[in-house]
């Protein structure tokens, strides 16, 4: 998986011209992991800042926080949710275990130890909501 991504990241860079080093990101509800993943790393690969300051960052979203260079505002709210098959079919607990863990890996220490005791048991149709506020506390960088 990690082989693709790095592929699908070295094609984009080098069709892409030189851009602003901050990405803002706002009012997003989510969307494919992978794409997430391809966007995390691209930024990663070109210093490029995500400055998370829109009113909401729901689901895949919240994975923007494990990048290498992101700031959040204390007024975002984050919605998190737990790993889910895409049919909503019901996970083994050893599933659902191992997908937890390979979500929260992307975010910093203290927001995955924070989504493995709370926000993961939320289901695919609601969200455990946080505000910028608390997750600044948790020691995610606050955008100035």
């Amino acid at each position: 998986m990690r082989n693709m991504i790095a592929a699908l990241v070295a094609c984009f860079l080098t069709s892409v011209p030189a851009a602003s080093k901050d990405i803002q990101v706002g009012n997003d509800s989510g969307g494919r992991i992978l794409d997430r993943l391809v966007q995390i790393e691209i930024a990663n690969r070109t210093n490029t800042q995500f400055r998370i300051t829109g009113d909401f960052c729901h689901s895949s979203c919240t994975m923007l926080l494990g990048a290498d260079d992101v700031c959040i505002s204390r007024k975002t709210v984050f919605g998190f949710h737990g790993p889910y098959r895409l049919n909503r079919t019901e996970m083994t607990a050893s599933e659902f275990e191992r997908k937890s863990a390979s979500l929260s890996s992307y975010y910093p220490t203290p927001v995955k130890n924070w989504f493995m005791s709370k926000a993961r048991y939320a289901g695919p149709s609601e969200l455990f909501l946080v505000s910028g506020d608390y997750l600044i506390r948790l020691g995610v960088q606050e955008c100035l």
